[in-house]
């Protein structure tokens, strides 16, 4: 189907850059279609009277289809902010990153086709719930215990609760999908027959809380788009190496110092339920049909510049540890208590250590033992007083393990410095040839020398004088009388 969105995408983008489209429709979204031919034969494109008074004619009906109540893991590519993850998302709206281009557009609201050459919405959404706005609360505003969970439940059932057909018809309202016209339509009894035995995760949330959290139909659009990258040097898990992606954006903003549930869902059905004046009964629940959903934790607040602030301290009168409690820069490494610098006791090494910028980790060797090693990032600010020292090459991370023996740890800072060096060198592509041509010259310079020796030239001779000096000193004759006869 053409829409009015004109764009000509390239075949690829280059390198460190990004094109972003409104949206992809797809050619034919989700719903039944027919095609029907007729031919007529003449004489002649003028002539007026056909041959073949009964023209021929055909026909054909193909229905198309999409992911509708659930769907598959692997059309998602990624969520932000991660799953289970904590930190200061509260300045990033969440989204969701699909491998199809086309999948927010191969549905409508209303299960309609549209009209041909105009734009519509998706047909998913991506609510943001505080914890405590999924608390069940009763009439006085108290919580109960209870909470508005995700469930499994089938899609159509006449004997029990399903997504299309609730057993309290009167209290929850539910995806209009063309069940609300009877049970003798066409359309519901091929919904019926189809869905009957399939079932997908569902969730009932209080009409009011889904007026307020659920974007309107205006601003659906503006929460989805298209995306092509550069998928060079990135790992896109062999699903889509041509840089496509669709997005699904969230309207709503993490809050700090709050956990929170993303919900993508389906909207199809709630058309009516998106505009402003829409008006909820009291007690009424919506259902909706879940997608997928995640969990993550938004820590703190996100402000770049105040943190920047903490790190403006005099450098000729740098803090001390007694005064570590007043600090407010402890984000930067992990907290620590008083030490003593000169004190081997397990507690004084470990608070040094901390304040120092290290943390420790598990340590696997290459001989199978597992055993706690110190790291440094290379981003710890550090005020290193040592004499700066000229590092000898070396072949290999563990040469640059460093031992401790007074506390029998290592310290993998370098190590890892040097691994993580190899192979952000190798991912460059001009380096890593630059770095194999000098290798081969090398490796060249070496068997001509190699092959020199073992001929008896002398490096500041050419190879014509050399010659003609083995021959005036017979050293052919000599070779050919060493060997037996």
């Amino acid at each position: 189907m053409n829409d009015d969105i004109k764009y000509t995408p390239p075949v690829t983008v280059k390198a460190g850059e990004i094109q972003f489209v409104e949206a992809c429709h797809p050619p034919l979204v989700a719903g039944d279609y027919a095609v029907g031919m007729r031919q007529l034969i003449k004489e002649s494109e003028s002539a007026t009277i056909p041959w073949n008074s009964d023209p021929y004619a055909s026909g054909m009906t193909f229905s198309v289809d999409a992911p509708r109540f659930a769907l598959d893991p692997a059309e998602i590519h990624s969520v932000y902010p991660p799953v289970n993850d904590t930190g200061r998302f509260n300045n990033a709206l969440p989204h969701v990153v699909f491998t199809r281009r086309t999948l927010p557009w191969e549905r409508t609201l209303d299960g309609k086709p549209p009209k041909l050459g105009q734009s519509f919405p998706p047909w998913m959404g991506l609510l943001l719930l505080e914890d405590g706005e999924l608390s069940i609360r009763d009439e006085t505003g108290r919580e109960t215990g209870k909470r508005y969970e995700v469930r499994s439940i089938p899609v159509i059932s006449e004997g029990q609760d399903s997504l299309l057909v609730p057993l309290d018809k009167g209290a929850v309202l539910v995806p209009d999908v063309g069940q609300t016209g009877g049970a003798k339509t066409p359309r519901w009894e091929k919904e019926k027959r189809r869905y009957e035995k399939e079932s997908c995760l569902a969730i009932d949330l209080p009409a009011g809380l889904f007026k307020q959290i659920a974007p309107r139909f205006d601003d659906l659009s503006f929460l989805a788009h298209v995306r092509q990258i550069d998928t060079g040097n990135k790992e896109v898990l062999s699903i889509n190496d041509r840089g496509w992606f669709s997005l699904i954006i969230g309207n709503r903003l993490p809050q700090a110092d709050t956990s929170h549930r993303a919900f993508l869902v389906s909207l199809e059905g709630h058309l009516d339920r998106l505009n402003e004046a829409w008006v909820p009964g009291p007690g009424k629940l919506v259902r909706l049909a879940v997608l997928g959903t995640w969990f993550f934790t938004c820590a703190g607040s996100n402000d770049f510049k105040a943190r920047m602030d903490l790190l403006n301290f005099d450098q000729n009168n740098p803090p001390t540890p007694d005064h570590r409690g007043q600090l407010p820069d402890s984000w930067l490494r992990h907290p620590y208590d008083p030490y003593n610098d000169a004190s081997l006791e397990a507690k004084d090494l470990v608070n040094g250590a901390y304040a120092r910028g290290y943390t420790a980790f598990n340590h696997a060797m290459r001989q199978g033992e597992k055993t706690v090693s110190w790291y440094r990032g290379p981003l710890v600010p550090l005020i290193y007083d040592k004499p700066k020292q000229v590092q000898e090459p070396v072949s290999c991370a563990d040469e640059l393990l460093r031992y401790d023996p007074d506390t029998g740890m290592f310290d993998a800072t370098y190590a890892a410095a040097w691994q993580l060096g190899r192979l952000l060198a190798l991912q460059n592509q001009s380096f890593a040839l630059a770095l194999n041509r000098a290798r081969q010259a090398l490796r060249a310079r070496a068997e001509a020398l190699l092959r020199r020796k073992e001929l008896g030239l002398q490096d500041k001779d050419s190879l014509e004088e050399s010659l003609m000096k083995n021959l005036a000193e017979g050293t052919g004759e000599k070779i050919t009388n060493a060997v037996p006869q």
